[in-house]
């Protein structure tokens, strides 16, 4: 799944955070399967992802405080490590790190990138 893919997930999530009642509609895409896998996987398993991303961060950091944006990329970068291991997981970091790039800056960048690594780990 290319970067912009994923960079369509944080966004079609950030929508229906924002207004639940609103639907949903996805662009065409030849990913579109994976995009909507994802998508859903958020919901579905979003209990357990907030677990897993709360033991993942640094005691430095409180999960309460988490922006939203950053907390849908690294709760969907979770959920692919997690639920999709076909795809390879240095992908899946350097993409949704690109994704981090185009909200914030090399501070969130490095969080990101510390988390998801942490994920994987303890995956392992």
């Amino acid at each position: 799944m290319k970067g912009s893919s994923r960079l369509v997930v944080v966004q079609k999530i950030y929508e229906r955070i924002s207004d639940s009642q609103h639907q949903i509609s996805f662009p065409k895409s030849s990913y579109i399967r994976i995009i909507k896998k994802v998508f859903n996987g958020f919901f579905d398993k979003e209990k357990e992802l907030d677990e897993i991303l709360f033991k993942n961060l640094s005691e430095k950091i409180s999960f309460k405080n988490l922006d939203m944006i950053l907390k849908i990329i690294l709760k969907s970068a979770i959920f692919e490590i997690k639920y999709l291991p076909k795809v390879p997981f240095k992908v899946v970091i350097d993409e949704y790190l690109a994704v981090t790039e185009m909200y914030y800056d090399s501070g969130q960048k490095a969080l990101v990138n510390g988390v998801l690594d942490s994920v994987y780990k303890s995956k392992l």
